[in-house]
């Protein structure tokens, strides 16, 4: 079962993403600007290769959120996702696709050094309150044995 029509709208609304990964036993997080890839459940990422993130390898786990608030803060739509991590560059299945997707939405991303990564998904909860009104819908991937 494809991903609900929700999600999807609401991933290629926002354009910001919180991810988190462990490193050495200790937690990190950092925020990155990402796109949508078409026809896969995933995210692409841009990272300079000073970043600590930058050394992540294939099939780390990674796990985070993309949320957005209204002004009063009463009305909000957000995503908590679980995934793998894949090295674009390393995963042929993911690459082309992955590359178009982030340079179609941040060309200007093309004269800034740096190392493209994706995030296929595992699984998502999205939470929507709208005039008090919550609504959840949960999605779950397939297994990823393909990243590793």
């Amino acid at each position: 079962m494809g991903m609900q029509r929700e999600i999807r709208e609401f991933l290629c609304e926002c354009k910001v993403a919180t991810i988190c990964y462990v490193k050495d036993g200790l937690p990190y997080c950092f925020n990155c600007l990402y796109a949508v890839i078409p026809e896969m459940d995933g995210i692409v990422f841009k990272s300079s290769k000073s970043s600590l993130h930058s050394r992540m390898h294939n099939g780390a786990p990674v796990s985070g959120t993309i949320y957005q608030a209204s002004k009063s803060g009463y009305d909000n739509t957000g995503i908590q996702l679980g995934g793998k991590l894949a090295v674009v560059g390393e995963m042929p299945d993911i690459d082309e696709a992955a590359e178009k997707a982030y340079y179609r939405r941040f060309p200007i991303a093309l004269t800034i050094p740096g190392k493209l990564f994706s995030i296929m998904f595992r699984t998502i909860k999205y939470t929507q309150t709208r005039n008090g009104i919550r609504h959840k819908l949960e999605w779950e991937g397939l297994e990823l044995d393909v990243i590793r």
